[in-house]
Parts: C-alpha cells; sequence; structure tokens
C-alpha cells in the first residue's frame, strides 16, 4: 500500500516560516526564526543537520547586499553518521522554533538594502516511531520551500 506525501514526510507535510526585524542598526545583532509546522496527519522525526535547530554549522541561506551576495564566513562541519539526538520529533498539527543571529555568519557591515534566500534542505525526515537515526543511505532529503526575506541595516544612531 503507498502511503500519500503527507504520510511520507514530504514537504507538503512541512510548513517553513521564517521571520526576520526589517530593519535593524549596524552593529546590532539580527535574529533569524525559523518556525517548522507538521501539517500532516502523522509524527514526524526530522534531522536538524542544516538548519537554524543546530546553529551555524553550514549556509542553509543566503544573504545579498544591494544584490551582491555576500560569503558565508560561518563554521562548516563535516558529519560523520547521526545520533538520536539530532533528531527532533514533531507532532501532527505542531510547530517548533529556532533562531540564530545572521550577523553571526555575515557581514552586515554596511547600511542598505539586503535580501536573504532560503537553501533549506532537511537532511533526512521520516514518519515517527520509525528507528532513528538511520544511516545516511537511507535518507530521505527534502528541500523546504520559504519564502526570502528583505530587510535594511541603517547607520546607527549617535546622541547629541
Amino acid at each position: 500500500m503507498a502511503l500519500n506525501a503527507a504520510a511520507q514526510g514530504t514537504p507538503s507535510a512541512l510548513r517553513c516560516q521564517l521571520a526576520l526585524p526589517a530593519q535593524a542598526s549596524l552593529g546590532q545583532p539580527l535574529l533569524l526564526k525559523l518556525t517548522l509546522t507538521n501539517t500532516g496527519a502523522q509524527p514526524l522525526q526530522v534531522l536538524t543537520w542544516g538548519t537554524p535547530f543546530d546553529g551555524w554549522f553550514a549556509p542553509y541561506v543566503a544573504v545579498r547586499h544591494e544584490g551582491r551576495e555576500l560569503p558565508y564566513r560561518g563554521p562548516i562541519v563535516k558529519r560523520g553518521e547521526p545520533l538520536n539526538d539530532d533528531f527532533m520529533r514533531l507532532a501532527p498539527g505542531r510547530s517548533r522554533s529556532a533562531s540564530v543571529n545572521l550577523a553571526e555568519a555575515f557581514e552586515l557591515n554596511q547600511p542598505g538594502r539586503y535580501e536573504l534566500v532560503p537553501r533549506i534542505v532537511l537532511h533526512d525526515v521520516t514518519v515517527a516511531p520509525k528507528w532513528v537515526p538511520r544511516l545516511r543511505a537511507q535518507f530521505q532529503p527534502q528541500p523546504l520551500n520559504c519564502p526570502s526575506l528583505h530587510f535594511r541595516i541603517v547607520p546607527r544612531a549617535t546622541g547629541g
């Protein structure tokens, strides 16, 4: 019997929402928040690598300033096989959120307009309670369809 897309944990069962302030001053933290929602009928196990749930260990977003892509300057980690703690369980209809400081991975040192382009791929998603962790050869990667965001960096206000 074939499972439908939502039951298999395909992207149609996962909704991505990104948020960050529309404007920040130079030198201030700029928190990017990812909220992942399971819109399906079954609980899912999601490998958190390469997402804000894991911090900055991969360039899962691109940032452009005035149309020019900025280099990612955060860490990149080469990993072995995942551990059970690398997965999060997401019950049907539930959401989980995580935040990271965009300024830790990109130089946001110029005033102007910026665009954040998500490139988030979930390395493995499976219907719970299937046994996790699975070996890399068994991963079922799924790109997340997250919208791009625009924000501005403005000069720091000076007191007078």
